[in-house]
């Protein structure tokens, strides 16, 4: 038994150590790919960023709607969510539902409320009309 962790042991240092050596013999990377990445990571930051202020949104809604709308507005949060998976992926969609539940934490005060249901309102039908109007 200890002869087989010492061989399982030596294999993985080996291995560990082998990781830099294969990595030299990597072509240098162009000029024109390190002048994109930033703008490619911009725009995904700018993505992820409007999930999560879209969830947010949304779930400051919820706290702003009677009892018997927020079943409507949940539901309505579900879809986004579904849509938000379908087109950009699980883990976006995991950023606007974790943003959605902060949301909900969140108590306004009732002026507040004409302010955020309005906007809420506005970004729901951008999504909607990004998706070519889909309900």
């Amino acid at each position: 038994m200890n002869i087989n962790l010492n061989r399982f042991f030596l294999a993985g240092v080996l291995a560990f150590a082998a990781v830099p050596f294969g990595h030299a013999a990597d072509p240098p990377i162009q000029a024109s790919a390190e002048s994109a990445a930033p703008a490619v990571a911009d725009d995904e930051e700018q993505l992820d960023d409007g999930l999560k202020r879209f969830g947010y949104l949304a779930g400051l809604a919820r706290g702003c709607v009677v009892e018997k709308q927020r079943v409507d507005l949940e539901r309505e949060a579900l879809d986004l969510h579904a849509g938000i998976a379908r087109l950009l992926g699980t883990d976006r969609a995991f950023l606007f539902a974790s943003s959605f539940g902060y949301g909900t934490t969140v108590e306004l005060e009732t002026a507040e409320c004409v302010e955020v249901l309005k906007t809420y309102e506005q970004r729901v039908e951008k999504f909607r009309a990004s998706r070519g109007g889909a309900q």
